[in-house]
């Protein structure tokens, strides 16, 4: 109680950039708010998931949520965040800036799911055309990804 769960998942392709899917459900699993967002930006995957991660829980923080529980289909990724790992590569910059925003937080979880468990997040970051765009949606999610999010919750079940 009291937590949003965040799933949240990257795309890449080469010649078409990579996207960025976060779907946010309360407790209940009621969706709470999502996004969608297109780059041009050509990255490995390890960097395109921590960046999801960082528009995900900047997107957290501006909306106010304090107890958060971040999902991903990354182990890599989500491995590093949880033990803190440190470096000075391109990957630990976003790192630093994942752990940097998360301090306004009071509580967050760090958790590995499987690419089943992630797939409304991964359609989303899917979903934008090739044009560089953001989307972002309170509750009220476009009609396909609504679908996804009513098998999710049947899944669930």
């Amino acid at each position: 109680m009291g937590y949003v769960k965040l799933n949240i998942d990257a795309g890449v392709k080469e010649g078409w950039g990579m996207g960025v899917g976060v779907i946010c459900r309360g407790s209940n699993g009621e969706v709470v708010w999502g996004l969608a967002e297109h780059r041009r930006a050509e990255m490995e995957p390890r960097l395109a998931e921590a960046m999801a991660i960082l528009e995900g829980v900047k997107e957290a923080r501006s909306r106010g949520h304090t107890r958060i529980i971040i999902e991903s289909d990354c182990k890599m990724v989500i491995d590093a965040l949880k033990t803190k790992e440190q470096g000075h590569s391109d990957f630990h910059l976003i790192l630093d800036d994942i752990f940097y925003f998360c301090s306004d937080f009071n509580s967050v979880i760090w958790s590995f799911v499987s690419r089943k468990l992630n797939g409304v997040a991964h359609e989303l970051a899917h979903f934008s055309s090739s044009e560089i765009s953001r989307y972002v949606w309170d509750s009220l999610l476009p009609e396909q990804v609504m679908s996804l999010v009513i098998r999710d919750i049947n899944d669930m079940r």
